[in-house]
């Protein structure tokens, strides 16, 4: 885990094709779409789901921008807001520190494979737990790539990304941060 975090902050600027699966208790079969993500070096990213993009989630080192369907408006969000608060930790690199993560969460090795260690993160926080039960991490041995993602809700609803290899991006990027559409 620390190798990967390490690792973040050298990745540079990247672009990643995902996979979204989502579970509920009220849905009989999971719901897939695909997404790509892109993350700056210095922060800013750009989320979109859905091909064509119908979820578009944007930030540019100051503003979040969230444009939750295709005909929706686009929203400007404090980093902080519910709906995007911990996608900004991770999608953003803010909190890429050991120290930060190991004072939320207990972390532990739930899985080591050949091809990739599971990284199980459980909340410390109480108030926390009542919704998010736990985050899982699939992580390529010696920290080179994140290969999943897994996101545990109180409600026994369950997110789960699978990510591509990550392209290196070059030129003029500023595009992808403006609201567009």
């Amino acid at each position: 885990m620390q190798q990967w975090m390490a690792a973040q902050k050298e990745i540079g600027s990247i672009k990643v094709a995902f996979q979204q699966t989502r579970t509920t208790p009220a849905l009989k079969e999971p719901v897939s779409s695909s997404g790509r993500f892109w993350r700056m070096a210095d922060g800013r990213f750009r989320l979109e789901l859905g091909s064509p993009a119908t979820t578009i989630l944007v930030f540019d080192k100051e503003t979040v921008r969230l444009k939750e369907s295709a005909d929706a408006p686009w929203q400007t969000l404090k980093p902080d807001d519910s709906r995007v608060r911990m996608w900004m930790k991770f999608l953003s690199g803010r909190d890429m520190a050991p120290e930060s993560l190991t004072n939320n969460f207990t972390l532990k090795v739930t899985q080591q494979e050949k091809d990739f260690v599971t990284v199980a993160m459980v909340p410390r926080p109480l108030l926390i737990k009542k919704y998010l039960r736990q985050l899982d991490m699939q992580i390529e041995p010696g920290g080179r790539r994140l290969l999943g993602f897994r996101v545990v809700q109180g409600d026994g609803s369950t997110l789960l990304l699978n990510f591509g290899p990550p392209e290196k991006l070059t030129g003029d990027l500023t595009s992808l941060f403006q609201p567009q559409g």
